[in-house]
């Protein structure tokens, strides 16, 4: 997998969030380039969708900067909505309009932000849909499709969008484990196009085979990172080492 190392698109600088005297994460340093498929594990209640969620700004930081695309986010000046645009969110649960159909799902957003034609909208959503193998689906509701079908769409929704980054918080934790590998497939193809990805994940075979990198928090902190065969075959810290024995 090549990575472009130029400018970060992504910078974090001293990063922190507290919910009252709650330190959930602390002074996190972190560059992220384009190509990069970076995948952050760890313990449950560690800091990792924080800290993703941290990235657009959907959970506000209190220490620290995050420069994406040379622009420091964090400034209260800045329009976030506007880089939000070139983020794609993926959740844990789909997040789907339920009462629309899975095309207006998917042609609210360019739209409505890019001002783009119901026409052109559409054509770009069903060739999205056809990638992913639904487009037979484009007229169904969210409620007429199983778990794997909705977060596939989900998918497809945030890449609607043409964003210079991906962002997935646990994408299949909320799939029966029949499911999960349909979206991991997207997934993979979107590694394999180069497309920029910071992943939350509790998938650690999936991680070891696409990641450039991944990264192990613990306690609100980056503890080891390493390229996935380092990582997982030869990792220095004991807390690490500790954690992979209970999840290999």
């Amino acid at each position: 997998m090549s990575v472009e190392y130029g400018t970060p698109l992504i910078q974090v600088k001293g990063l922190g969030k507290q919910f009252g005297d709650l330190k959930v994460l602390e002074g996190i340093d972190l560059e992220i380039y384009q190509g990069d498929v970076v995948f952050v594990v760890g313990p449950s209640g560690s800091g990792k969708s924080t800290f993703l969620r941290c990235l657009n700004r959907l959970e506000e930081s209190t220490a620290g900067q995050i420069f994406f695309e040379g622009t420091d986010i964090t400034d209260p000046k800045v329009d976030i909505n506007l880089h939000r645009q070139k983020m794609g969110m993926v959740f844990q649960q789909f997040n789907l309009f339920p009462h629309m159909d899975i095309m207006k799902n998917m042609t609210l957003a360019p739209m409505k932000m890019q001002k783009k034609s119901q026409k052109e909208a559409e054509q770009e959503a069903m060739a999205l849909l056809e990638r992913v193998g639904l487009a037979d689906r484009a007229h169904a509701y969210p409620s007429q499709l199983s778990g794997g079908q909705k977060q596939r769409i989900a998918i497809v929704r945030a890449l609607a969008m043409k964003p210079d980054v991906m962002l997935f918080d646990e994408p299949t934790s909320a799939l029966d484990p029949e499911m999960v590998g349909e979206v991991l497939g997207v997934m993979r193809e979107l590694a394999k196009e180069r497309m920029t990805m910071v992943v939350v994940t509790h998938e650690m075979g999936f991680a070891r085979e696409v990641a450039t990198r991944v990264m192990f928090m613990d306690e609100g902190r980056f503890v080891e990172e390493g390229p996935p065969d380092q990582f997982f075959g030869g990792p220095k810290n004991e807390r690490l080492k500790a954690f992979l024995s209970k999840v290999l």
